[in-house]
Formats: C-alpha cells, sequence, structure tokens
C-alpha cells in the first residue's frame, strides 16, 4: 500500500513507520522537519516537510500520492482534523486517527474497565491536576467529534485508536527513567497517595503494531479501540517491579495526596513527575481490539528491562525534576523523623 504519515519522526509514529516499512508498504512521512531529519527518498520512504495547519502545505502532500491510507499521528487541536477531513475526503482509502484514553478521563462518571462507548461520558469539573489532561482530552474529544461527523465508509473511511501512557526506550516524557533514576540512585522513593490506584501504560512497539495492524482489518472501519498493555498495576506494584529487575532494593514512603500537592516540586512546568500517580483507577478494556486486531501485547517485565539498559546506557540527561531530588529526601526525612517514636 502507498500511505501518509501525518509526523513519523515522533516517538510513537516513528516506530509505526519502521513497522509499515518492514511488511513492504510504501511510506510518505509529512512533518515540520524539526527533529534533525534531511528530506530524505529511499527506496520506500519518501519524507516531506511542511506545516499542517497550511491547507496549501497538505494539499502538496497529496501530489505525493494517491494514497491507500493516511495515519495522523499529530492532530491535537480541533482545527487540525477539521483541515485533514477537508483535504482527504474522497481521496483516500483509510483515515487512521491517533486518540488517546484522555478521552474518558475528562469524566468522572466512566466505569473501569472503560469501554470505547464511554468517550462521551459527561465532562467533570474542569481538574486542573487531572493527571490525564484536562484540555487535552477535551481537544481529542473534539478531533474525534470532527472526524466522525465526518466519516464515510466509501468517501472518508475513519478508524481510530485510544492509546494509554506509551513507554519504552527514546521516550520524550521519560515517565519511566523518572523512577529509574530515582531507584539508580539508592535512596528511598516519596510515593504520593497511597500507590494502589490500577493503571495500564503500553510498550510502544505494542502500539505501533497496533496501528499497522488496523491496515489488515477491514472491520475496524468506523470503529474506535482502546490501547493499553494487557497487565494492569499499581504505582505500588509497578515500582516493586522495577526495583526487582534492577536489581535494587528500595524503600517506599507514602504521602497524604492533598500534603503532596502543596510542595513546590509536585507539579514541574517541563513535563510529568511522579507519574503513573493516576489520583483514580484508570483500566481500560481490550475486548474489542483482541477481537477484530488478535491484539496481544509484551510482557511488561521484559520491555521494561529494554526501558531500563537504554534509559541507563544511552541517556545522558537527568530526569524530569531530579533537580529536586534533595526536596524530596528532605520531605522523606520529615516524615521519618514526625514518624519515630519519642
Amino acid at each position: 500500500m502507498k500511505i501518509l504519515v501525518i509526523g513519523g519522526s515522533g516517538f510513537l509514529s516513528s516506530v509505526a513507520v519502521a513497522i509499515l516499512l518492514e511488511r513492504g508498504h510504501q511510506v510518505t512521512t509529512f512533518t515540520r522537519g524539526r527533529s534533525g531529519e534531511r528530506p530524505t527518498t529511499t527506496a520506500n520512504l519518501i519524507r516531506l516537510t511542511g506545516d499542517r495547519h497550511d491547507p496549501a502545505a497538505l494539499q502538496n502532500a497529496l501530489l505525493a500520492g494517491p494514497f491507500d491510507a493516511v495515519y495522523d499521528f499529530i492532530a491535537y487541536e480541533p482545527a487540525e482534523s477539521r483541515l485533514a477531513a477537508k483535504t482527504f475526503h474522497g481521496r483516500v482509502g483509510r483515515f487512521i486517527h491517533c486518540s488517546t484514553i484522555s478521552v474518558y478521563l475528562v469524566s468522572d462518571q466512566v466505569t473501569c474497565p472503560i469501554t470505547e462507548e464511554q468517550d462521551k461520558a459527561p465532562l467533570m469539573p474542569f481538574w486542573e491536576r487531572n493527571p490525564f489532561g484536562m484540555t487535552y482530552g477535551i481537544n481529542k474529544r473534539a478531533c474525534e467529534e470532527i472526524l466522525w461527523q465526518a466519516h464515510d465508509e466509501r468517501q472518508f473511511p475513519v478508524s481510530m485508536l485510544r492509546p494509554t501512557f506509551i513507554s519504552g526506550p527514546h521516550d520524550p516524557a521519560k515517565r519511566d527513567f523518572f523512577w529509574i533514576e530515582r531507584i539508580n540512585d539508592g535512596g528511598p522513593l516519596l510515593v504520593p497517595g497511597h500507590g494502589e490506584f490500577l493503571f495500564q501504560s503500553v510498550y510502544v512497539e505494542d502500539a505501533a503494531r497496533a496501528f499497522t495492524d488496523l491496515l489488515e482489518a477491514e472491520n475496524s472501519i468506523g470503529k474506535a479501540y482502546n490501547v493499553a498493555a494487557e497487565e494492569i498495576l499499581s504505582l505500588n506494584d509497578y515500582l516493586h517491579l522495577l526495583a526487582r529487575l534492577m536489581g535494587r532494593d528500595i524503600r517506599f514512603v507514602h504521602l497524604d495526596q492533598e500534603l503532596f500537592d502543596r510542595l513546590p516540586f509536585s507539579r514541574h512546568p517541563g513535563g510529568d513527575v511522579f507519574p503513573f500517580n493516576t489520583r483514580r483507577d484508570a483500566t481500560f478494556s481490550l475486548e474489542e481490539i483482541s477481537r477484530d486486531l488478535g491484539y496481544h501485547t509484551t510482557p511488561i517485565a521484559q520491555w521494561l528491562a529494554t526501558t531500563i539498559d537504554w534509559f541507563t546506557t544511552h541517556y545522558n540527561g537527568h530526569s524530569t525534576g531530579y533537580e529536586a531530588r534533595a526536596q524530596e529526601l528532605a520531605v522523606i526525612q520529615k516524615i521519618d523523623e514526625d514518624r519515630s517514636p519519642l
């Protein structure tokens, strides 16, 4: 097939492109060209640069077609999906949109395990500290709504995937590395809340494979699917597993969530800190994707070991918020002192 990928240089999309090429597809990527890639043509890969917000640039990308499928990995605003629907309507065989499980978790009226039809549950009051992103989830809901309104099985066949937290080597969010670096330094871990809320992340290779498998499943047209690991963990479970894989003994020190939220390092302008502290259970049904795509995931211990190895041997920077590590340890010391018998 001839495939256009809007994106293609990001964490998830670059892996999807690699899988598409391995499967013999002809791929054209359309990016801003800011990732250091040079516009290059290989036997089955064409790289185009342009601004997806520019209607003329998207029209020019079509000249590399016709395309059997278009993947949109970087639609975050409703205007972006509106332009994509207008540009590609009647001109592509499939349109595959990368959505997110955040479309569910901007509501407090969903029931776990969350199924795909819960995407329109009423919005909760705006929760600034929603770990799944209030504005992000609301905007992605709007993107979905625009695409479903444009969906037509003959003229504009739409499918969507809704991944959860995506993990693995090269993760720009460095969520796993937040905990890996702290376990590696030998100090105790400050854990917000009780650490028992359940969540599912997903390995980047598994998520990318789900996107590529959609092409081979005609019954996926007109559907959205959850994408998550089959294994469900609490934050405490996850940290024990991580420490075991790293061959480390660790000590957790839990702090009431409300008290934690008052700490200056409980937020960071650079991204997630204390990740996978979901503040609520967040588990997802995989019944639909398993039935239609034969979806299965890599064991968490296997891909976490790969992720640990990559970050500890290839990554030279620090995790988000690590500059406040001394403050974390000082809080832990204060908690220990307050709990000590007189």
